[in-house]
């Protein structure tokens, strides 16, 4: 079962708000005409920037296959044994993560912890609790 990652609207108008930067400073009209050590510059960083954000808004959800949870954003991916966890409960917590949106889910197991954010948090704590009944839910 796949589930679908959230993303917030801050996230969007980052996202979008830095490509039309880019594109705006690249092709810009000036006078003097654009030192080629710039243009070199702003094609590099705009390719690192899709090359690392693109992704995340193409590839976010969790996956439950069998006994596993595995998290999908962008080019990462982490299994956690759905055995090994103990507890998941919201949060907003604004702590760096891989979560789009500060509406989060923070998944604590023996060994690890994610912080994610999922459209459907109810249908992952039911899906969780179904698979290991000793998963303790904070809502």
């Amino acid at each position: 079962m796949r589930i679908k990652g959230k993303i917030a609207i801050w996230f969007w108008i980052m996202f979008v708000g830095m490509e039309i930067l880019m594109l705006y400073l690249f092709f810009e009209p000036s006078e003097e005409g654009k030192d080629v050590g710039m243009l070199v510059i702003m094609i590099f960083v705009f390719l690192v920037w899709n090359i690392v954000f693109l992704p995340m808004l193409v590839k976010n959800y969790v996956e439950i296959d069998g006994e596993r949870l595995i998290l999908v954003l962008g080019l990462c991916r982490t299994t956690i044994e759905i055995g090994e966890i103990r507890e998941v409960y919201k949060t907003h917590n604004p702590i760096a993560s891989g979560a789009l949106s500060l509406d989060r889910v923070m998944i604590r197991g023996r060994r690890q912890e994610a912080l994610i954010s999922v459209c459907d948090k109810e249908l992952l704590f039911r899906e969780l609790k179904r698979i290991n009944p000793a998963i303790k839910i904070g809502r």
